[in-house]
């Protein structure tokens, strides 16, 4: 009895340590400014998910469906499909679940979230819409607290005063709520087969030139840096980078940006990006002497972070190392 008494004294360190899976991403741009849209003063998600195959009657019939076994009553958690109406393409479902911030051995630290899901199915397309979110957390301590999102989780509330990082206890609201609000409009995609047919027409370069969106562009400008080049131009002066140097596309205050990652040893990269309004990053096919895709951006906001921080965005990133990020405003996107 005593040996197992001290083997469980001994796992108790490691227990209360025991995390789960998700990651440190507090400076994760996605979960920072211009992430929350507000309509009359109330946090709205939105987004249209385009199926040109589909007619409006099929699409509703699906979404449907995948509404009714996606918001289902369990145990106390009351979810489900509360308003339809097949003429007009209507969808509502009321929701209630758990979000959890962290679950170890010895604690869990969890929400209640409540929230309203809206979808209208058209002929070759459905929006989406998540709204009236609230929580009530630590229910389990004196009947708890509850908060409407927009107390809760909005720029003022839920990020640093630089706003450059999430606060500590408002954060962890923002973070989840927009990570169950990517998942449920990821669901919604994977059950139209969305995904699957973007994924099975992209190519290491798409068809069309000249002029483009920044949805127009292929999905894999990782792997064309590391088969090819990339490079970042300002001024008349072109310097190679890197292929870790490329962080992806996000949303900044509702505009599209682009997002560069600089070892803050490259003084002289740092240099020209510090003393430049405007620069343009070209993607290079193998070792192609012209560029086959053209991002010209203009600086929004530089950041400098740590490259465990950075991690939440590229995986591969070397951790030994330390990088300024540029957040730059996508003006043009050209495909040659």
């Amino acid at each position: 009895m005593k040996k197992l008494l001290l083997l469980f004294l001994t796992l108790i360190p490691l227990l209360g340590a025991a995390k789960d899976d998700k990651k440190n991403d507090n400076s994760n741009p996605k979960y920072l400014a211009g992430a929350i849209t507000m309509q009359d003063g109330k946090i709205v998600f939105e987004e249209e998910i385009k199926a040109p195959s589909m007619k409006k009657e099929e699409l509703y019939n699906t979404l449907l469906d995948w509404a009714n076994k996606r918001f289902v009553s369990e145990n106390n958690l009351n979810s489900r499909v509360v308003y339809t109406n097949k003429e007009n393409g209507e969808i509502v479902a009321s929701a209630e679940e758990y979000m959890v911030f962290s679950s170890t051995a010895l604690s869990l630290d969890r929400t209640r979230v409540y929230y309203h899901f809206y979808i209208q199915a058209n002929d070759g397309a459905c929006k989406l819409t998540m709204s009236r979110i609230r929580y009530w957390y630590d229910e389990n301590r004196d009947g708890g607290e509850k908060y409407t999102a927009e107390e809760w989780i909005t720029d003022d509330m839920a990020l640093n005063k630089k706003k450059t990082k999430l606060a500590p206890i408002c954060g962890k609201f923002r973070r989840e709520t927009i990570d169950l609000k990517d998942d449920l409009f990821s669901s919604v995609k994977n059950c139209l087969g969305v995904n699957a047919e973007t994924q099975n027409t992209v190519q290491p370069v798409t068809p069309k030139t000249g002029i483009v969106k920044v949805s127009d562009l292929p999905s894999n400008l990782n792997e064309i840096a590391e088969n090819g080049k990339i490079s970042i131009t300002a001024g008349e002066n072109e310097i190679t980078l890197s292929a870790d140097s490329w962080g992806g596309f996000g949303k900044l205050f509702n505009k599209d940006v682009a997002y560069i990652l600089i070892d803050k040893k490259q003084t002289d990269t740092c240099k020209m990006m510090e003393n430049s309004a405007k620069y343009t990053v070209s993607f290079y096919k193998d070792k192609s002497a012209k560029s086959e895709i053209i991002i010209e951006c203009k600086k929004t906001m530089t950041q400098e972070l740590s490259a465990e921080e950075l991690k939440s965005l590229n995986q591969d990133i070397d951790t030994s190392k330390e990088y300024i990020m540029y957040i730059c405003e996508v003006t043009s996107v050209k495909l040659q």
